[in-house]
């Protein structure tokens, strides 16, 4: 198993491609806090390999992008994520367990499958406004960057 000694936050997105790279932003700056007891990983998509530390943590924060409409009305959300009702995995993130590319249910659940244990999770997911060829956030993401920093901080305030 990795060495995660406390919690995660695992950001990932398409840097190249505007508001989908918020994730990989936000794990970027929350990396610069030097928080002792937080671990950050920063990745363009969600891969098997992240299992061993998904294990070792105690919680984990997972950042990404999501369409404006499903963001809510403030532009960005903070969800609990929980284990499927009867514990198994669903026919979706089953389908997914050996795929390269992975769910956030499909890592919580491989993490439990291969190591005995799935951390609390929770997902933090910020509307993009745009994913054309840019490196830069659009201003509307922009703009509810510290409103979204500041509940980051408080997730990690919570214990």
């Amino acid at each position: 198993m990795a060495a995660v000694s406390g919690d995660l936050l695992i950001g990932w997105g398409n840097g190249l491609r505007q508001d989908d790279g918020v994730g990989g932003a936000i794990a970027a700056e929350v990396e610069r806090w030097e928080l002792p007891s937080l671990a950050v990983i920063e990745q363009t998509q969600l891969t098997p390999e992240l299992a061993p530390q998904l294990a070792a943590a105690r919680r984990v924060l997972f950042v990404d992008a999501e369409p404006p409409a499903a963001a809510g009305p403030g532009g960005w959300r903070l969800e609990p994520l929980l284990p499927p009702a009867g514990g198994g995995a669903d026919a979706e993130d089953s389908a997914g367990l050996f795929s390269h590319h992975a769910s956030t249910g499909t890592l919580l659940q491989l993490a439990e499958t291969l190591y005995g244990r799935r951390p609390p999770a929770w997902q933090l997911l910020v509307a993009a406004h745009g994913c054309g060829f840019s490196t830069r956030l659009t201003l509307a993401t922009r703009a509810v960057l510290p409103e979204v920093l500041a509940a980051v901080r408080r997730w990690c305030g919570d214990a």
